[in-house]
């Protein structure tokens, strides 16, 4: 009785979370620690989908960039973009946090809803848009998720072979997030940057700060370039994919980014852009604003 009571506390201290599907033995010696790459083991075909005008479906195709057979479930979330930290997991679509957001949900439908994919291969995901013909103009949004499905018999395996020795153990199953837009009506956007800065933070390093400002009835995406004018221009920064959803009027940014040498007395001054992505059917690429900081 005594060692059955020793083993179920053992047994207890390995815990299992399925909702960030991670798991830990909590210990004195850290004999082990490694992380599943979400960019080696998923990938999918395209980074989000929009249903406007006359479109009612698309195709996405998730890859199993592994060499194990891979099964995939899939399902609708719900995110609020902070000013600062990107993106908010909300409760669900009743979460008082997200009540300025339309959701798209009770008008997309996708199939199949879970896959199993062999390893290297791929898997078609259809998606249907219903859309109702009283729908009010504007911009509507719900996050499809993508997650492995997580064998807790993989990580038994991996236990070590000194039952005495406690460790801590870590593995991520992958997961991948994607935006699925509906736009209805006439839509109209504009955008501004404010407030930017530049400063020399050492190590060939810059670091510039802004604010992107947005009015309208739609998301702004595209990409933020900094290029630096002081002696011709030269592209010293370009984060492509960067978004201000509708629950925003603005967004902060402050980052850093690299300066060779050669160019440092140029980069002194720069101008700040915000283009459209290339593929917006709306902008198709074009500059959306622009600011000028110096040091």
């Amino acid at each position: 009785m005594v060692n059955l009571l020793r083993q179920l506390r053992s047994n207890e201290r390995d815990i299992f979370i399925a909702a960030g599907a991670i798991v830990l033995s909590l210990g004195i010696v850290l004999s082990s620690f490694f992380i599943v790459s979400e960019a080696q083991a998923l990938r999918i075909s395209m980074k989000r989908i929009i249903f406007e005008g006359p479109k009612r479906s698309d195709i996405i195709s998730i890859i199993n960039n592994t060499a194990q057979e891979q099964t995939y479930r899939l399902g609708l979330k719900h995110y609020r973009m902070d000013a600062e930290r990107s993106l908010v997991k909300l409760e669900g679509p009743d979460d008082p946090a997200g009540a300025d957001i339309r959701w798209a949900d009770e008008m997309i439908r996708y199939a199949p809803r879970r896959v199993t994919v062999p390893p290297g291969g791929s898997q078609q995901i259809r998606l249907l848009l219903r859309r109702p013909r009283d729908l009010a103009d504007g911009e509507y949004r719900s996050h499809l998720w993508i997650i492995t499905e997580t064998d807790a018999e993989a990580f038994e395996a991996n236990k070590p072979a000194n039952a005495g020795a406690q460790s801590f153990r870590l593995a991520m199953t992958p997961a991948i997030t994607l935006p699925i837009l509906v736009r209805s009506g006439q839509m109209n956007i504009k955008s501004s940057i404010t407030n930017a800065k530049v400063t020399d933070v050492g190590g060939g390093k810059h670091k510039v700060s802004f604010t992107v400002n947005r009015e309208g009835n739609r998301s702004l995406y595209g990409d933020l370039r900094v290029i630096c004018t002081g002696s011709g221009e030269y592209v010293a920064s370009n984060k492509r994919g960067i978004a201000v959803y509708t629950e925003l009027t603005k967004r902060e940014f402050s980052y850093e980014y690299d300066v060779p040498a050669d160019q440092a007395a140029a980069c002194r001054s720069v101008r700040i852009e915000y283009l459209a992505d290339k593929d917006d059917a709306q902008y198709n690429g074009a500059l959306m604003a622009q600011a000028n900081a110096s040091m």
